[in-house]
């Protein structure tokens, strides 16, 4: 508009000019007013290129604008489903989780079980095998056996306590107590297996699983650091059950109380006696480890 208020400006002048000009002088300046005219044209021209393309850079950034806008809600929608699936993935982990832990808990539970299953039927074979021995002898020997100490102790029990006693001749109460008390003794409450092993060792003073009650017992004693009972549950294998599998064991275990009593030289007396009575068994390689390591072999 300016340039348009000074054109008109410029012809007023030279028309006024014209009045005095000479006819060559007046062609000079229309020759001038129309290449000012043609000047003017190509700047509006120009400057009306250059709002369309105003225009159009305005129209791109309202579409870029709206573009931004839409990656934005896209990537918060995206956000959103990406943390729903999280938490699905977290509460599937979770259950899962609790599904392997009930089953390695149910998984223990009946290996332990079976383990108690096999000593008691282990044990039952071991006193089946020893029958026909003591069978024999009674039948060479027809005298009257003299009652070891033992059994005349539990001979001179009372009459109530007799009668408090478990059915020794029902086995399912026997292997159902020993049960119990192995299955404290797994879980590692040893105060509670020792006093349950200690009145399985009473009811069931002897019967095929009364050996294993005792290295049991022994065993829990041990683990508590009281030794003294603990051998002389030990000592009941021993002098009561010789022909035992567990002989080996509380061998061995008894040369771990003397180690820890201070007493290195009966240790090894009782490890030499494993290896000399009991060559095949895991306690000798065992018993002989331990008097390597400790200087005594």
């Amino acid at each position: 508009m300016n340039r348009s208020f000074l054109t008109i400006s410029v012809l007023s002048t030279l028309l006024i000019l014209g009045g005095c000009a000479t006819e060559p002088n007046l062609t000079e300046l229309q020759k001038q007013v129309q290449t000012l005219t043609l000047q003017q044209e190509a700047t509006q021209q120009k400057d009306q290129q250059a709002r369309d393309r105003l225009s159009t850079i305005e129209s791109q950034l309202d579409e870029h604008d709206f573009l931004v806008g839409e990656l934005i809600k896209t990537e918060e929608e995206a956000n959103l489903d990406t943390r729903h699936l999280l938490e699905k993935l977290e509460r599937t982990s979770t259950m899962l989780r609790e599904q392997i832990e009930q089953t390695r808990s149910s998984n223990r539970r009946r290996d332990q079980d079976l383990s108690i299953r096999v000593k008691a039927i282990e044990a039952r074979i071991d006193n089946m095998v020893q029958r026909p021995r003591s069978g024999s002898s009674q039948v060479k020997t027809p005298a009257p056996l003299t009652p070891s100490p033992k059994q005349q102790e539990n001979n001179s029990l009372s009459s109530s306590q007799v009668q408090s006693l478990p059915n020794t001749s029902g086995v399912e109460n026997e292997a159902s107590a020993f049960r119990s008390a192995y299955k404290v003794y797994l879980n590692g409450n040893y105060d509670r297996a020792s006093s349950e092993f200690r009145r399985f060792v009473k009811h069931y003073p002897s019967t095929a699983l009364t050996p294993q009650a005792f290295f049991y017992l022994g065993q829990s004693l041990y683990v508590q650091k009281q030794y003294d009972p603990a051998q002389q549950a030990l000592q009941h294998i021993l002098t009561d059950y010789p022909n035992t599998k567990y002989r080996s064991q509380a061998l061995y275990k008894l040369g771990q109380i003397m180690i820890e009593t201070d007493k290195p030289s009966q240790a090894q007396e009782l490890w030499k006696q494993v290896i000399q009575d009991h060559p095949n068994s895991p306690e000798a390689n065992t018993a002989k480890e331990q008097l390597k390591k400790a200087g005594l072999s």
